[in-house]
């Protein structure tokens, strides 16, 4: 015999229902009840749940700005934890939706959509253009480095649909917005590997593709050379304390395309070519060189 779920409309319990009854006794209450009084008991719990779930969005793009500050390598783990008790109540609400969804998926888009209303009222409360796009920027960015790491904390597994629904709904919304979602293990090990991530940003936008030749050659040279000595691997560890924000920073100008395309042609090719030629010494000035005119641009004028 098969069974299903069905709730008591007297008590609320869940319990199981043999497949082809219409009417059913509550174990737990002892009250009669069909299988569409059920249903409609479902119905009401779900609704009830969504309800308190879209109460809780109120605060979820809270401090964006701020929150997005604290991803960094030396405090992600720290912030990412202190975010999980701030939003412990919406995490609750969220986890309710996906447990008492009637149909398999109708949460995660119910959720998602949510969600997504919900950045665009905070960006439709901003005036001026350049003040939306930078937080829609910034929403980005809170999305993918705190946003779904803590639904993901949930249940890594049962929970990618829904990520894949918001992420979905989110880039179909929001112009120029592709976000995936990422766990906290994989965002927090990023750290600890070094990514590259002003050369990964330029050869993104250059239209070069994953781990493509320039980027694992930079990354090889890093890794081999400069992270072979104290003074070389003093200069790694300065470097990923402030790549991060630059990158951010550069995302957020309109012609950020052409920044990266500069820094291509004068730094990541140049710096590529001494790399083949063993000129290692000359890369790391010339490397160095860029990284200094960043945090000129970008750190120490906007300060």
């Amino acid at each position: 015999m098969e069974y299903r779920e069905g709730r008591c409309p007297k008590c609320n319990e869940v319990m199981q229902i043999p497949e082809g009854r219409d009417h059913v006794i509550c174990m737990f209450c002892g009250q009669e009840f069909t299988v569409e009084e059920s249903r409609q008991a479902d119905t009401i719990v779900y609704g009830q749940a969504i309800t308190e779930f879209k109460e809780c969005t109120n605060i979820l793009f809270d401090n964006a700005e701020k929150v997005i500050k604290g991803f960094n390598r030396d405090g992600y783990a720290d912030n990412f934890d202190q975010y999980l008790v701030k939003h412990a109540e919406l995490l609750k609400a969220l986890r309710k939706c996906m447990e008492e969804s009637p149909e398999p998926g109708q949460a995660a888009e119910e959720i998602a959509d949510i969600i997504v209303a919900r950045g665009e009222a905070v960006q439709d409360s901003l005036n001026g253009k350049r003040a939306k796009e930078n937080m829609r920027l910034t929403m980005n960015m809170y999305m993918v480095t705190f946003v779904f790491p803590a639904i993901l904390s949930l249940d890594n597994g049962k929970y990618t649909d829904l990520t894949d629904a918001i992420s979905r709904k989110w880039s179909g919304h929001f112009k120029n917005s592709p976000i995936q979602a990422t766990d906290f293990d994989s965002l927090n090990k990023g750290f600890r590997r070094k990514l590259c991530y002003i050369t990964t940003a330029v050869c993104e936008s250059v239209g070069r593709p994953e781990n493509c030749y320039e980027l694992n050659l930079i990354k090889n040279y890093r890794d081999q050379y400069l992270g072979s000595t104290p003074e070389g691997a003093e200069l790694v560890d300065q470097y990923y304390d402030i790549a991060p924000t630059i990158v951010k920073r550069i995302n957020k100008e309109a012609d950020s395309r052409q920044k990266y395309l500069f820094l291509w042609e004068n730094y990541i090719c140049p710096c590529v070519r001494l790399i083949e030629q063993n000129q290692n010494d000359e890369c790391r000035q010339k490397y160095t060189e860029m990284v200094e005119l960043l945090k000129k641009d970008y750190l120490e004028d906007r300060r």
